[in-house]
């Protein structure tokens, strides 16, 4: 009886051990600015945006601890892969991402769809018509690798309203991008877009490093299908929709 005791004290000592482990695991949120996802206010350094406040509330009640890091989206990838204990933060997943590292999702449901200038009476309904233009994209989306299997000419900029500005100064003819931060980067750059048709369907994703216990990911996992359940995900998207 006193061995069966001592036994069951053991499995208590180790269990509150694993749950003060991953009460205690800090992840370092890795973000990069793109509106209206992810952004940094210069007014007080505070972080903003749908993906941002998304995850504040993930990892609320998931009762992780976690803190913010912005950097450009090729560096974030790169040091996300290469780090312990961090997430990169929104990511488009894709089969090419897969393996490199483990995932929450879906964050965001993303579509892609093509625009010109409203001034460009440009006539595109399939991704046939678009062998004879050229079409700008950003940095980190996925699209010049998906575009490419069409042998569609795709330059990548930096940053989404660079590929927007290429478009509007006549340096490509296509902005390729998705529906959600369509608004936020025309206002950026105080130029109207008119939409061609959506080609394009991804998940928006956390992608964080294979060190990263299974108990956590399983942990925001599950706290992210409540947050859907709860339609806690549907009330924040609907403050940054235009």
């Amino acid at each position: 009886m006193k061995s069966l005791r001592h036994f069951f004290w053991m499995i208590g000592l180790f269990g509150g051990m694993a749950a003060n482990h991953l009460m205690a695991e800090e992840i370092l949120l890795v973000t990069h600015e793109f509106r209206p996802y992810s952004w940094v206010d210069k007014k007080d350094d505070s972080y903003k945006g749908v993906s941002i406040e998304i995850a504040d509330l993930l990892f609320e009640k998931a009762e992780i601890t976690k803190k913010w890091r912005i950097m450009p989206l090729k560096r974030a990838y790169g040091y996300v892969k290469k780090t312990p204990n961090t997430c990169l933060f929104p990511l488009q997943r894709n089969q090419e991402r897969e393996a490199d590292f483990q995932w929450v999702s879906p964050i965001m449901i993303n579509r892609f769809a093509f625009y010109t200038p409203l001034e460009n009476d440009v006539s595109i309904r399939t991704l046939e018509d678009l062998s004879n233009y050229k079409v700008a994209s950003y940095l980190g989306s996925g699209l010049k690798e998906y575009l490419d299997g069409f042998g569609i000419k795709t330059i990548e900029a930096i940053k989404d309203e660079v590929a927007a500005n290429m478009v509007s100064l006549g340096r490509a003819d296509v902005w390729a991008t998705d529906e959600f931060s369509e608004p936020s980067t025309s206002k950026m750059i105080n130029k109207q877009f008119s939409k061609k048709f959506v080609f394009f369907t991804s998940i928006g994703a956390m992608a964080c490093h294979q060190s990263l216990s299974p108990q956590t990911i399983r942990r925001l996992q599950a706290e992210l299908s409540g947050m859907y359940r709860r339609l806690e995900i549907a009330k924040i998207v609907r403050k940054y929709e235009r």
